[in-house]
Formats: structure tokens, sequence, C-alpha cells
């Protein structure tokens, strides 16, 4: 896995010096620094990944705006039958066993795989249904980069031809700086091997 975080990262970093080049050539001089904490991300950093999104209230955001805390990140989406739910009971036992010095850090982050349907104000629904405090982060996106970061944190899925999804069912954790610190594939595995992960970061 991290290997291909790293291949993945060093084209995507090629690509941009590439663009910057060209850009050079028909744009002026101005350039713009980057913010300094991307300039202290490894190559491992899912925070490197630049694309945009929109929470459950419709705010937009890129997923560096976690810097600094520890993240549980899962994949779903709304009109799910089973498997979603069961993810985020699964989060949910995770969160009643975060420590007390961990829990100003930890956030829950739920991305759909559904671009067309979920869109904020259904996020923002099943948030409602789901029960979920401010603590839980539910975020939209466009397709392309729905695909690239599931391919970051290795989930699979593919569209139905109903609109559903089949999707492998997984939970992440990222450390402090966007790197992947743990994951667990599967439906109700114990939060055990979780919640220690969380705890050494």
């Amino acid at each position: 896995m991290k290997t291909i975080l790293k291949l993945y990262f060093r084209l995507l970093f090629t690509g941009s010096l590439v663009s910057l080049f060209l850009g050079g050539c028909t744009q002026n001089n101005e350039q713009t620094e980057a913010p300094t904490h991307d300039r202290e991300l490894s190559s491992e950093s899912i925070y490197q990944f630049t694309g945009e999104w929109q929470n459950q209230n419709g705010d937009t955001l890129q997923l560096s705006k976690f810097h600094g805390k520890i993240p549980v990140v899962a994949m779903v989406f709304t009109q799910c039958k089973f498997a979603c739910t069961r993810i985020v009971a699964d989060i949910k036992n995770i969160e009643k066993e975060i420590p007390k010095d961990k829990k100003d850090k930890v956030v829950f982050i739920l991305v759909s795989f559904d671009s067309e349907r979920d869109q904020p104000a259904r996020l923002k629904e099943f948030a409602s249904e789901m029960q979920l405090d401010d603590r839980w982060v539910l975020l939209h996106g466009n397709e392309a980069d729905v695909r690239e970061l599931s391919m970051l944190l290795n989930v699979k899925y593919k569209k139905q031809p109903n609109g559903d999804f089949a999707h492998s069912n997984g939970i992440t954790v990222l450390n402090t700086q966007g790197e992947v610190a743990h994951q667990h594939e599967g439906l109700g595995v114990a939060p055990d091997e979780t919640i220690k992960a969380i705890k050494e970061l």
C-alpha cells in the first residue's frame, strides 16, 4: 500500500511540474506559495490529494482540512440497504472506546460513493437518521475525486444498473499527517485493533 501511494504521488507531482512549466510559457510570472503544512506532508499522505468536497452543511473543503486530526474514514452511500448502516454502527462502536485524551483529535468521516444522489442535503438527512453528532463529517464529491480517493484508501466499488453500489467494507484510520495508520476489512469487526492504533497516534 505504501509503495502504491509513493508511486501515485510521484506521478502526481511530476504531472504538476509539467503543468507548471507549460503554464509558465503563456501566463505571467506570479507564483502562489503552497501552505506550510503541504510542504511538510510525506509522499504517503492522502492530504497530497487536492480534490474538493462538500460536507453535509454545504461547505466546500479539501481533505487537508483534517491535518493534525486523527480521521476514522469509511466510504458508504445513503441508499445502501445493509452494509453501510453496519459500517456506521461499527464506527460508533469505535467511537465509544476512544480514550479521553484522544477524543478532541478524532474525527469521523463518511465519503459517499454516490455523487449523483448524495448531495449535501441528503447527507444531512442521513446524519440525522443515523444520529451522528458534529464530530461526524459526511462528504460529497464528483465521480473522479471519489474514484481517486477510493484508490488511495484501497476501497473497491462498482456502480450497479439501478444506481446502487457494490463495494468493499472497510474502515481506515489516518494519522495526523494523513497517512494510513490502520485498516480493517469486513463488517462487525471488533474495535480492539482500531482503538489500539488510535492510542498509538
